[in-house]
């Protein structure tokens, strides 16, 4: 219990800075004195700060506290078939250090894993920052996983990963907890560590070189049995689209994927061909569909990517509908190229199709978080689990 109220206390304080001991005695209904011997704990670990003081009708000022930002640290990785994102948050949850790295095609396992030691190592060093204080290494990736073992199980756009067990490799290189979760789960934890809204419902549409969905019920974010939970790829975004592999028609993964509106651009004449296997050359075809769309809303270019939009907008429906959804939020590696149209075309196609609109509409908005956001959300998931989880610390003891 005593470890479970320690918990509690750093993340109201890291909640909210510049609580008082009498403040948190009345925010947690624990005595004085085990307030007073928490917080020499917390301070003797570095872990909170004093922060000044501050006077509350008579008596002496009292002393208020925060979170110390350099007392731990958390490091995030996002593994994108065309990229990897490597972020550092400290305990304040503020970003520190990020870094992203072009990784080969094909990305095998072994160079993706030399690729994470590499780019861990001189993150930490360029920016000064001990292992010692790191708390864990949070993986963000594309799925399905095993969430129970930490691995990666035949990820459709990660050729040769058949079972890659991501955690017992790293934690035998850094011998520090590591946590794998999807990246869309991960952008998710990321959107609501950093920009939380209270209580909000709302799907995260992660647009990477796959799309898939985070889904946050009353503030928190949900996994499903398997920690696989967020598969859109066979939602409907065209009902007379082209016949999927799963019996469905128009589904998301032949409509609607960043490799499938680059090979439409190529069919209307707007791109050059390229390879749509490779995720590099995907990637940069998008922006340039962009670009030529940005520079004439009327051309080929402006056409797909608005097909493509009205198919997302599709399968927000059936997402909100689902679940009650407040919102929409989208982000991911290929949101920059995808925003100025998905802003454009979302919300009055989902909101004209939401069958409670009469009740309340759905907002779409781009992450506020940025292009880290997976990277952040994986390290979120350590700094949340490892020092800030209160309940798990309950069980534990």
């Amino acid at each position: 219990m005593a470890g479970y109220n320690q918990v509690l206390v750093l993340d109201l304080i890291r909640r909210n800075p510049g609580l008082s001991r009498s403040d948190l005695v009345q925010r947690t209904g624990l005595t004085m004195q085990t307030m007073s011997n928490i917080c020499h704990r917390l301070l003797d670990a570095e872990l909170i700060r004093e922060a000044g003081r501050r006077q509350s009708g008579r008596g002496a000022p009292r002393i208020v506290y925060e979170v110390e930002p350099a007392g731990r640290y958390a490091v995030g990785v996002h593994i994108d078939p065309a990229r990897l994102t490597l972020a550092v948050l400290d305990l304040a949850g503020v970003l520190r250090a990020e870094c992203t790295m072009e990784i080969p095609n094909p990305p095998e396992p072994e160079t993706i894993l030399a690729a994470i030691d590499d780019g861990v190592s001189m993150l930490l060093s360029e920016h000064g920052l001990s292992i010692d204080r790191v708390v864990g290494i949070g993986v963000a990736s594309p799925g399905p996983i095993d969430g129970a073992h930490g691995s990666v199980v035949g990820p459709p756009l990660l050729p040769g990963w058949d079972l890659v067990p991501l955690r017992e490799a790293l934690e035998s290189r850094w011998g520090t907890p590591i946590l794998v979760d999807k990246d869309n789960t991960a952008a998710a934890v990321g959107e609501t560590w950093s920009a939380p809204r209270c209580e909000e419902n709302f799907a995260f549409l992660y647009l990477g070189s796959g799309v898939a969905a985070g889904i946050v019920r009353n503030g928190e974010v949900i996994r499903g049995g398997g920690a696989n939970i967020g598969n859109i790829a066979h939602l409907s975004a065209d009902p007379d689209g082209p016949r999927c592999s799963c019996g469905g028609r128009g589904c998301v993964d032949v409509s609607a994927a960043p490799a499938v509106i680059v090979s439409s651009g190529i069919a209307a004449g707007a791109l050059d061909p390229v390879d749509v296997t490779d995720a590099h050359r995907v990637e940069a075809a998008l922006r340039d569909l962009a670009r030529m769309a940005d520079s004439d809303p009327q051309s080929s270019a402006a056409q797909v990517l608005d097909h493509a939009a009205a198919g997302y907008a599709r399968v927000a429906v059936q997402l909100a509908n689902l679940l009650d959804l407040e919102a929409i939020v989208l982000g991911g590696p290929q949101w920059p190229a995808l925003e100025p149209t998905m802003l454009r075309v979302l919300p009055a196609l989902l909101n004209e199709a939401y069958i409670g609109r009469a009740i309340h509409g759905i907002e779409v908005r781009g992450t506020a978080v940025g292009g880290p956001v997976a990277a952040i959300g994986a390290a979120a998931l350590v700094m949340g689990e490892t020092v800030f989880d209160a309940q798990s610390q309950l069980y534990l003891r």
